[in-house]
């Protein structure tokens, strides 16, 4: 379900392709009913509207356009995103569309299902459930080809995703992710004092790792001054720094990512808000 977006901006928005080869779990024979919890509806205006993110690779340069879709209540619908590719000779590589739906029941206020939708890819549908504390606990569904079955658990400083015999998981301190697992990787992070435009308030400590694995990073309420990507027990292959542009009221606006050894920037970002 995941594009090949570059691994740095994986904690602002990162479509997961890991589910695809998944191998058919099967579910909890007795996972019992759970109602979904009622929360009020609360959120911070105004919301991210749109962000395009520029990234340049020796061999590639991406560019995403995305798009954040509230509806009347300031509930969050759907995060869009148009993706163009370049080869460095800048010649036009495939476009690609990714479309992240969250699915509401009535004026619920924590959302029970999902559509993942790719360009070229087999669209997928999935199911939350919640435990009592209101926290996402198991995240299943199928694509037509493929289903998969993935629980959470949680402790004072971690959230724990296991399937398969398989485990990742989200490491967070003082309100930001600290560090996400998945695989043999390991993304790690720094902060600032800027505000996180991704930042849900209504949704952050509900349903933290279904966007942190595959979408947006909702639960960090500040944005990273520094990223680290590593394979489980080898040195860093890539580390980047990052400085911020904010308008009159505060909000990021735009800021660019550095390489921390050569000082090249490789990335430039942009946000509105509505």
């Amino acid at each position: 379900m995941r594009p090949n977006l570059t691994l740095s901006i994986c904690i602002l928005f990162l479509f997961s392709c890991t589910r695809t080869n998944q191998p058919t779990p099967q579910p909890d024979s007795n996972p019992g009913p759970t109602p979904d919890p009622q929360v009020p509806v609360a959120h911070v205006l105004p919301l991210l509207d749109s962000f395009k993110v520029y990234t340049v690779d020796p061999k590639e340069i991406t560019l995403n356009i995305g798009k954040m879709k509230y509806d009347m209540s300031g509930r969050l619908m759907d995060v869009y995103v148009t993706i163009t590719d370049s080869s460095e000779d800048h010649s036009p590589l495939r476009p690609d569309t990714t479309d992240f739906t969250l699915i509401y029941n009535g004026s619920d206020s924590l959302p029970d299902a999902y559509i993942n939708f790719e360009a070229n890819t087999l669209t997928s549908h999935g199911f939350l459930t919640y435990n009592q504390q209101g926290r996402m606990s198991q995240d299943s569904g199928n694509n037509g080809q493929n289903s998969w079955l993935y629980k959470y658990d949680y402790n004072e400083r971690q959230i724990i995703q296991s399937s398969n015999g398989t485990t990742d998981s989200i490491v967070f301190v003082n309100d930001n992710v600290l560090l996400w697992k998945e695989f043999m990787l390991i993304h790690s992070f720094t902060y600032s004092n800027y505000p996180n435009p991704f930042y849900q308030p209504a949704l952050a400590t509900h349903i933290t790792p279904l966007m942190v694995f595959n979408v947006v990073d909702i639960f960090s309420k500040n944005l990273f001054s520094s990223s680290t990507d590593q394979f489980i027990g080898n040195d860093p292959y890539q580390v980047i720094n990052y400085s911020w542009t904010t308008n009159t009221n505060g909000q990021v606006i735009s800021g660019v990512g550095t390489d921390a050894k050569t000082e090249t920037i490789l990335q430039y970002y942009w946000f509105t808000y509505r």
